[in-house]
């Protein structure tokens, strides 16, 4: 049942938006917390690089309330000329972010160069081994700043333990009364983690949390082997809320005892029975065991490249059995039927049972062949043969009716069976030409699937979560950088329906959430599930215009598509052979054909072998069209022009008008597509325009002119191709008539 987010109340939606605020603001205080404990923790008492190290690694929604939390914890420890270091390089570090998001060594060089510049101004109150101290937070905070940064704390790795390093070491300076809060915190987290199973995640972290301890205090030495000894043994107990308890309990207290002296473990009881008693006190639910999901993605990971090496070998396999079709095809012993078939017949039909034959075929065989081949062209002409048009030759015949009608229907099974090859021949070529361009479109989506562009889980996740919010889970969703670093999302939800200004107000928190500026996406729906695609901004946009004029009658000749796929402005111009609905309708055909497979990410060669297969069967004789395709990169202005038997097209840059393209066969002809291609760099105010060969009729000459008057005033794309039409009708009105169209693309800045 398809889910609308066309009917929702007014106050649902409010609501919807009231939890995704509700988000942003928890992200701002992780933000802010990740900042207090940065700039509190102090590593063996004097340096202090975790609060420039969190600012430069947090993600870009919460790294400026980080560095304010830095900032406030710097403040409060009162670390007197040395604070004023530490302040100049985090707010050098929120500065160089905010200008140069998408820089991390632009907030490195900024937070590190100011935290040693200042140093160095203010050595005369901080000394020789107050300028060691800055050299070495600088040197720290950009290293453990690129692990978080690199890999963000949402996951597993190297960012999660930073943090687990930071809280521990922050918190490990702090006690209430006999309880040391950072072993407290410790054993809650780990005994959580413990008893859901995550052996790996528990490990890595249990570990960063001892060291950092160690790190707050060396008294806590004993503590930090304890707490790793306690988490070891706890995963002996996964799911079982006491037992793994008592088994952490148990190991923790036997690591105290094995590393310190005598008694050391009576002073750690407090924060052991703390962290214990709050993980009791947890919800059960937050301790079941972790699902086999994660592993099912690690598991699903390597799918994409499965599929692909699967296409492949199907594109393969496509691409062999046209080569063995064709190589069989050419093994075959080939039959030579020519003239002297149809005189074989005749005589086998008539001839042989003859009382005259030996006197026909053996005394005067020279005459008789003679009179034979003297039929040839009569037959060629006529296709029939009468008695009075039998030559001398064959005056002799005592049968000449018989004879007449003998060599017509042998003549007649002769084309038969040549027309019967010919055809054969066409559906042997159409058949191969189609495996190896269905192949070639496999090989294509498996090349696609192999290279999906380098993931970004943390964007994957806070865009799962936003439409989780909005009541629509997400059945799979994606964020990925290509190979040009333009961040694309794909977003996968259970059927559902969205007006274009819903997919407007998508692309904005999507693009909020992610960084970047976002078009409304394409929407793809599929049986029970619709995909939405978001792709960047581009820096350009396309107008389109077309007008057209039919030769004669309502109907053209000519089919016109413009549209943009998600990275590329596309315009089709197919003109069918000939006037009037026939063309019409080979012409619609190439257009429509052209234009889905050009959508689903084909390129325009692909396409045209592909739509040339289709228009090869038609049984019309002058049946064809041809294919005019401009493919323009709104990223970059790279136009591609693509030709197939269609006239020259027309550019216009920085005011100065050319043609491109040449004369060939259009599709549909020949069993494979003479195309041409040609690559032209366009920019913002640039016009790109296609026409049908009846609009040159009169020569490209004034066109060349026109379009350059049009481009200098600047008129929509559908004022110039209504002129050039217009134009072309009036100076071809003496002429053979014949469809006259012109399609236009203008590029603006977007």
């Amino acid at each position: 049942m398809e889910k609308s987010m066309t009917g929702w109340a007014a106050g649902e939606r409010q609501t919807l938006w009231h939890k995704a605020g509700l988000r942003r603001t928890a992200r701002q205080l992780y933000g802010l917390a990740a900042g207090l404990a940065g700039g509190w923790a102090a590593l063996y008492g004097q340096l202090s690089p975790l609060g420039l190290a969190l600012t430069l690694g947090l993600p870009e929604d919460c790294f400026a309330a980080c560095g304010a939390g830095a900032v406030l914890a710097l403040l409060a420890r009162g670390l007197g000329v040395r604070a004023v270091c530490l302040l100049c390089a985090v707010g050098g570090a929120v500065v160089a972010r905010w200008l140069w998001p998408r820089s991390f060594w632009a907030g490195a060089a900024a937070g590190a160069g100011l935290l040693l510049g200042s140093a160095y101004c203010l050595r005369m109150y901080i000394g020789g081994d107050g300028l060691l101290f800055a050299g070495a937070e600088a040197v720290l905070g950009v290293l453990l700043g690129y692990l978080v940064r690199r890999f963000p704390a949402a996951g597993a790795g190297p960012g999660q333990m930073v943090l687990a390093f930071t809280g521990a070491a922050a918190l490990g300076s702090l006690s209430l009364g006999p309880v040391n809060l950072g072993l407290a915190a410790g054993v809650l987290v780990t005994l959580v983690l413990a008893c859901r199973g995550g052996a790996q995640s528990l490990l890595a972290l249990a570990g960063s949390a001892a060291a950092g301890l160690c790190c707050a205090d060396a008294a806590l030495a004993c503590a930090a082997v304890g707490l790793c000894c306690g988490s070891a043994l706890g995963l002996l107990a996964q799911g079982d809320r006491l037992v793994c308890a008592a088994l952490y309990g148990g190991g923790a207290l036997t690591g105290i005892l094995a590393s310190g002296p005598p008694g050391t473990a009576f002073g750690f009881l407090g924060a052991l029975a703390v962290g214990a008693g709050a993980y009791l006190a947890l919800p059960r639910r937050w301790l079941l065991p972790q699902s086999a999901q994660p592993e099912q993605d690690e598991a699903a990971r390597p799918r994409l490249s499965v599929a692909a090496a699967r296409l492949n070998t199907a594109a393969e396999s496509l691409a062999s059995l046209a080569d063995t079709v064709n190589q069989v095809w050419e093994g075959l012993p080939r039959r030579q039927e020519g003239f002297r078939w149809v005189i074989d017949a005749a005589h086998d039909s008539l001839c042989a049972n003859c009382g005259r034959r030996d006197a026909c075929w053996q005394e005067e065989y020279a005459v008789t062949m003679a009179g034979f081949e003297a039929l040839r062209p009569i037959l060629e002409e006529n296709q029939q043969i009468d008695p009075q048009d039998l030559p001398g030759q064959l005056a002799r015949c005592i049968h000449p009716a018989a004879l007449s009608g003998a060599m017509t229907r042998a003549f007649a099974l002769y084309k038969s069976r040549q027309e019967a090859r010919i055809h054969a021949d066409a559906m042997r070529a159409a058949l191969t030409e189609q495996y190896s361009a269905v192949a070639q479109a496999l090989g294509a989506l498996g090349d696609q699937l192999a290279s999906p562009g380098s993931p970004e889980p943390y964007k994957s996740g806070r865009v799962a979560d936003f439409f989780t919010s909005l009541g629509l889970p997400p059945v799979e969703c994606s964020v990925t950088l290509d190979s040009l670093g333009r961040t694309r999302a794909a977003v996968t939800l259970p059927r559902a329906r969205f007006s274009q200004k819903e997919l407007a107000t998508l692309a904005g928190e999507v693009g909020r959430l992610c960084r970047r500026s976002f078009d409304p996406p394409q929407k793809l729906s599929c049986r029970q599930v619709t995909t939405l695609l978001f792709t960047e901004k581009p820096p350009l946009r396309a107008l389109f215009g077309w007008a057209s004029a039919p030769a004669r009658g309502e109907v053209s000749g000519d089919a016109v598509q413009q549209f943009c796929s998600p990275t590329a402005a596309q315009m089709i111009l197919c003109d069918g052979m000939g006037t009037g609905r026939p063309a019409a309708v080979e012409g619609s055909l190439a257009a429509e054909l052209t234009g889905r497979l050009l959508r689903a990410g084909f390129t325009a060669e692909l396409s045209a072998r592909l739509v040339n297969v289709a228009l090869a069967l038609d049984s019309r004789e002058e049946g064809g069209a041809t294919l005019d395709l401009l493919s323009v990169d709104l990223y970059t202005g790279t136009a591609r022009i693509y030709k197939a038997g269609a006239a020259p097209g027309f550019l216009v840059h920085e005011g100065k008008a050319c043609t491109v393209g040449e004369a060939g066969l259009p599709m549909g002809v020949l069993g494979e597509v003479n195309g041409q291609s040609q690559m032209a760099r366009l920019g913002s105010g640039d016009l790109a325009v296609l026409v049908s060969d009846g609009l040159l009729v009169d020569g490209p000459g004034w066109v060349l002119k026109q379009l350059e008057l049009s481009a200098a005033a600047k008129d929509p794309p559908d004022a110039v191709a209504r002129t050039l039409v217009e134009t072309a009708r009036a100076r071809a009105a003496s002429g053979r008539p014949d469809d006259i169209t012109a399609a236009v693309l203008r590029l603006e800045k977007n």
